[in-house]
């Protein structure tokens, strides 16, 4: 007998989450000189991430707040911006290096204090932390002449390459106004295409400009689509691409003419990875019929991509305004719009995501001929039907594509937000695999002329072939009846020489 065993490597890998952390960032504003503060209409806060420096173990992330404030002063409404910076700092071992995605977005936001001079605002930012999961596997494909191999086979995901880049957009409509005031701007990505070392992303921006004319505000909405067509060295056509896209810095100008147009210029960028699907044939078990096997076995855990896809649903309800707020004639606008995802899991057959839309309407009234504003909360339970059982890990986000308000009664108004979810999915695995083998003490030949076995239920050829300490061939030899896998029941018998 030959005992010559041989070894291959798989590196198995998925994009997921590794890791969270939280920070406070404030801010405090101060309207411009004159400017008296009476009214605080509503205030919101948007996250972003500028740069990450990752080493093991630790992830050091710089990022951005911007603040927005809709109030009304002795000048009318008016619309007040501030950024602040922050830094945070993850330490997580699940951190090894290499280039991970940050994304990072508010949980809440407060008015600390407010005054007609200042307001001082206070907004708790989690930062999210995606990479590569990666795990390098020794294991065993060959272990030589009259070696009986228990093979098996199961899906994994091999990530090809990182995807990432920058490009600028840039939006425009015709506008009957005197200023911008304030714009608020989310990303999402619809779809994406791999082709050989490039992916082509797909998706709009949104922004809500709120702008001024003759000291009153409106809003109009924009949506506008981009392409981007990344470089990514090893990217295979027809790979899987998962990226997250970031607007890292928006300006909105008035181009004045016989029509006045609002431009705006985005600089984005995008973070992911190209993986895609393979099958590794991996040996679960050995043995001879001349010799025990010592054999070392690895218990791998790892996670195969299912599911990445992109869809658009919508959540909606109804608001009443507390007693004493000023009855509705008219909406403003929305300010501050955004998604928060409590949960998303899998049961079988669906994914179930559950979360809140979050929104400021400001509103005029004629009783009061002033503006007001009232807070929204829209929670939302969506299913989608999906290939996918209980214990399989999804991740979901969310955007606001656009709010729809519609009045009621005077003090009640539906409204209804149009979202883009992503929702990614994938399946837990856990296999033993045979990572070393040797050679073993000889086993002496059996004495009896007939060896038996009661087969199990889905028994295969090697199964009872490792029962019987026969070759495979032996027991089809000499029983050619059978027919593998097995049901169950069947006795196998197997006649040998005696030894004198």
């Amino acid at each position: 007998m030959a005992f010559e065993p041989i070894y291959e490597v798989a590196v198995m890998g998925s994009l997921q989450k590794l890791c969270s952390g939280q920070v406070v960032a404030e801010a405090k504003i101060v309207p411009p000189h004159g400017e008296e503060l009476t009214k605080i209409l509503g205030v919101s806060a948007v996250a972003d991430v500028i740069t990450t420096e990752v080493f093991t173990g630790e992830a050091r992330i710089k990022g951005k707040v911007d603040f927005r404030v809709l109030y009304s002063g002795n000048n009318g409404d008016r619309c007040l911006t501030y950024r602040t910076e922050f830094t945070d700092k993850i330490v997580d071992d699940a951190i090894t290096g290499g280039r991970p995605c940050a994304i990072a977005r508010v949980l809440d936001t407060d008015i600390v204090s407010a005054t007609e001079g200042e307001i001082r605002l206070a907004s708790v930012v989690e930062t999210e932390l995606f990479g590569q999961i990666s795990k390098r596997i020794k294991y065993l494909v060959k272990g030589g002449d009259e070696i009986y191999l228990g093979e098996s086979k199961v899906g994994y995901t091999k990530v090809l390459c990182e995807v990432d880049g920058k490009t600028e957009v840039t939006a425009e409509s015709a506008i009957n106004a005197d200023k911008i005031e304030c714009v608020e701007s989310r990303i999402c990505v619809n779809k994406t295409t791999a082709s050989t070392d490039m992916a082509i992303i797909e998706g709009e921006i949104v922004s809500d400009v709120v702008y001024s004319l003759d000291g009153n505000m409106g809003h109009v909405m924009l949506t506008t689509p981009y392409t981007f067509e990344a470089e990514a060295d090893g990217c295979l056509s027809g790979a899987n691409v998962f990226v997250k896209a970031y607007i890292d810095d928006e300006k909105a100008t008035i181009v004045e003419g016989e029509e006045n147009t609002v431009v705006i210029s985005y600089e984005i960028s995008f973070c992911g990875c190209a993986s895609e699907e393979r099958t590794l044939q991996y040996v679960a078990d050995a043995f001879s019929v001349h010799n025990e096997l010592n054999k070392t076995t690895e218990k791998v855990e790892f996670a195969v991509a299912k599911h990445c896809l992109c869809f658009q649903d919508e959540a909606s309800g109804s608001v009443t305004l507390e007693a004493g707020l000023p009855i509705v004639d008219s909406i403003i606008t929305p300010i501050g719009s955004s998604v928060l995802i409590t949960s998303a899991y899998a049961t079988d057959g669906k994914v179930t995501i559950e979360g809140l839309v979050r929104t400021n309407i400001i509103y005029f009234s004629g009783e009061s001929n002033s503006s007001s504003s009232v807070s929204v909360e829209l929670p939302f339970s969506i299913f989608k039907p999906l290939d996918v059982k209980e214990d399989d890990l999804v991740y979901a986000t969310g955007h606001v594509l656009g709010i729809f308000t519609k009045i009621r009664r005077g003090n009640e108004i539906d409204v209804r937000a149009d979202l883009r979810l992503t929702v990614c999915v994938s399946e837990k695995q856990c296999v033993d695999i045979i990572t070393e083998m040797s050679e073993g003490e000889r086993i002496e030949a059996p004495t009896a002329a007939i060896a038996m076995h009661i087969a199990a239920k889905k028994e295969t050829l090697w199964d009872a072939a490792k029962a019987l300490c026969v070759t495979p061939e032996t027991i089809t030899e000499q029983n050619p009846e059978l027919t593998f896998p097995l049901t169950g029941g069947e006795s196998i018998v197997c006649f040998r020489r005696t030894i004198k």
